[in-house]
């Protein structure tokens, strides 16, 4: 009524009184500085099996999966996932049989037999303290071999080849290299890491610069019968593959095999990647050889009893079938050609029967009798990283295998959280025992809290061993960094380390992580970016974030000059590589913030000039973040990174 009246008053007045409405919108703030970096907080991320106990998400053994460049059936080069190695022995004295394996970057696991003889048991793996990966950069045996590849892939077989009463373990690898570890228990498998892994390898050639094969997968028996075990080793080098004896020319305390003392055992005849297994497969008294192959079945080639001599050779006879049923013959090929029976002694032809037994990929085997019935069963080792058994339900003098069947352990264990679009290394493939990178949230990891931004955070550390029996792998055996490599220390020696390597590599000490982003949202030239992320942890040392970026504009057309030796491309262009670091000077275990500056600016007056905008030229960047935790305890929690233009 009031406001009325006044509106009234002024009105007779020939006043105007002024109404005030509601107030107008303020304007709209400020969008927020737009994040370089994807996934900043860790919000996001994908699962990844935790395998250091052996054991996938899913219960069943397992190890790590990776592959090597090897020949194919086409005659090209193409990196083809390897098998997990298996060896099946009594390894702690308790008459039951257990089972180790080795993925083929490295890990050695034991899988103690908690059941007994007529029902097998395994629940996790045990890790021996021992990793022959890694390589030296300056190694001269290297050469024309890619350092990542050149000592994986290993194939193991355990042997009392020494003589000891305890069985030892032989390694052979991708580079062609024959190595001896020996085990300082039976009950207790002790494997140590050599010094010096020069001082584990036992020549197979007078020049270890040259070598005759590769992927190597060796077992032993005492094929002359002069009291010491002679070296079988089957090879991946396609076409030439074959099960080749080395008799030992040593003693049984010092086996020393010699390239003169060589010869064929049994041809591959087209069959590739071989890993050879003794057994008396008929029941005869006489040790016949099964050997898996390519595809994962198994050839099987008997042994006729005579005195062996040089030259002598095995037969190749078939291969396994399901339940012990004679394969089908093959069908016809589509030319108009007789057919051919599947139970040809030509390994090519029998490989296409229907109803053969096989794993599928490449594959590796032992045999044991893992259900106490007298029978040997088999044993493989897959390249899906998974461990499976067949059991023999025949006799001895006619066995059948049921199909194979992978191994259950315990639960499974829960796997990591990879943060997606971010590179994690955590030093897998330089031997950091127990090593990880996970994304975690509160009902993860309490001590995350309080997370400075959103749900969730990064965490680097180290899960706790589960080894029982065996040693848990100490701090001392990790390996170290090879001469070649150092520590960034300063500023220029950061910048230098950034620029030239880009990434931590094989010459890295183990307990290095890294996490890394390459840039998908374009930086500019000639703009300044703040950068910040937030760290906490303990047992942190060598810490920093490196941004490297690096630019590239073409300045004329490629141009060809032919010389006296053939035509020389010369790129008429400028190109240069930069970086900021910011050094991580201290860790606590309350958060803090890291954060610094940078300006995207090249020396070269062609770059500087440049827009390098994917018309002009080209800028690519990538942000990494290095770190050292002390082995087995250190941890890092990182939150909250950012990259904002200014």
């Amino acid at each position: 009524m009031r406001l009325f009246a006044l509106l009234l008053s002024g009105i007779l007045a020939g006043t105007v009184v002024p109404v005030y409405s509601q107030a107008p919108p303020a304007p709209p703030a400020p969008a927020a500085p737009k994040n370089m970096l994807s996934n900043p907080s860790f919000e996001t991320g994908f699962r990844r099996d935790n395998l250091w106990d052996g054991v996938d998400t899913g219960g069943a053994l397992a190890g790590e999966r990776s592959g090597l460049p090897v020949l194919t059936t086409s005659g090209a080069i193409s990196e083809t996932s390897m098998p997990i190695s298996v060896a099946v022995e009594d390894l702690n004295g308790d008459g039951l049989f257990d089972i180790a394996a080795m993925d083929p970057i490295g890990y050695l696991r034991v899988y103690f037999n908690s059941g007994n003889k007529t029902e097998p048991k395994f629940t996790v793996g045990e890790l021996a303290g021992i990793f022959l990966s890694r390589v030296d950069p300056a190694d001269p045996t290297l050469q024309g071999v890619t350092r990542k590849y050149a000592r994986s892939g290993q194939r193991i077989c355990l042997s009392d080849i020494t003589r000891s009463g305890k069985k030892d373990l032989v390694v052979g690898n991708y580079l062609g290299e024959i190595m001896i570890l020996m085990n300082g228990s039976g009950v207790r498998p002790d494997f140590r890491q050599p010094s010096n892994i020069a001082q584990a390898i036992i020549p197979t050639m007078k020049d270890s610069l040259k070598k005759w094969g590769n992927v190597f997968a060796p077992t032993t028996f005492d094929w002359n019968r002069d009291g010491k075990d002679d070296l079988l080793v089957g090879e991946g080098s396609y076409s030439a593959n074959s099960i080749h004896l080395l008799l030992n020319q040593g003693s049984g305390a010092r086996p020393i095999f010699e390239e003169n003392n060589s010869s064929v055992l049994a041809y591959g005849m087209g069959l590739e990647q071989l890993t050879p297994c003794i057994v008396d497969y008929n029941g005869d008294g006489k040790m016949d050889l099964l050997v898996t192959e390519r595809s994962g079945k198994v050839a099987v080639y008997l042994n006729a009893g005579k005195p062996w001599r040089a030259g002598d050779t095995l037969p190749f006879d078939s291969f396994l079938s399901i339940g012990g049923a004679k394969p089908a013959p093959a069908a016809a090929p589509a030319a108009a050609k007789p057919v051919v029976a599947a139970t040809s002694k030509d390994p090519m032809v029998a490989a296409t029967a229907p109803g053969l037994l096989s794993v599928g990929g490449i594959a590796t085997l032992a045999a044991a009798d893992m259900n106490g019935d007298g029978l040997f069963d088999l044993v493989f080792g897959k390249s899906n990283g998974k461990i499976a058994l067949s059991v023999n339900t025949g006799t001895k003098t006619d066995p059948k295998f049921a199909a194979p069947v992978e191994i259950k352990g315990e639960a499974g264990t829960p796997p990591f959280n990879v943060p997606s679009g971010w590179e994690c290394n955590f030093g897998l493939d330089r031997g950091n025992f127990n090593g990880f990178v996970s994304v975690v949230k509160e009902a993860d990891d309490p001590q995350a809290l309080p997370f400075p931004d959103g749900k969730a955070c990064l965490k680097a550390g180290y899960i706790q061993p589960k080894n029982r029996v065996m040693a848990v792998p100490a701090p001392a055996q990790y390996p170290p960094a090879f001469p070649t490599w150092k520590p960034p220390t300063g500023k220029e020696n950061d910048l230098t380390y950034i620029i030239t390597r880009n990434t931590i590599d094989m010459g890295t000490p183990s307990s290095y992580f890294e996490v890394r982003q390459e840039g998908t949202k374009p930086l500019k030239n000639n703009k300044t970016y703040s950068f910040s992320m937030k760290v906490k942890g303990n047992k942190v040392s060598d810490a920093f974030v490196g941004i490297t970026f690096w630019g590239r504009k073409e300045l004329g057309a490629t141009r060809f000059e032919r010389q006296d030796r053939g035509v020389i491309r010369k790129e008429n262009k400028a190109e240069e590589r930069n970086a900021a670091v910011f050094r991580i000077n201290s860790v606590s275990p309350q958060w803090s913030e890291v954060k610094g500056e940078l300006t995207v600016k090249f020396k070269d007056k062609d770059l500087a000039a440049a827009a390098l905008d994917g018309k002009d030229g080209e800028l690519t960047w990538g942000t990494s973040i290095i770190f050292n935790l002390a082995p087995g305890t250190g941890t890092l929690y990182v939150d909250d990174i950012k990259l904002i233009e200014k």
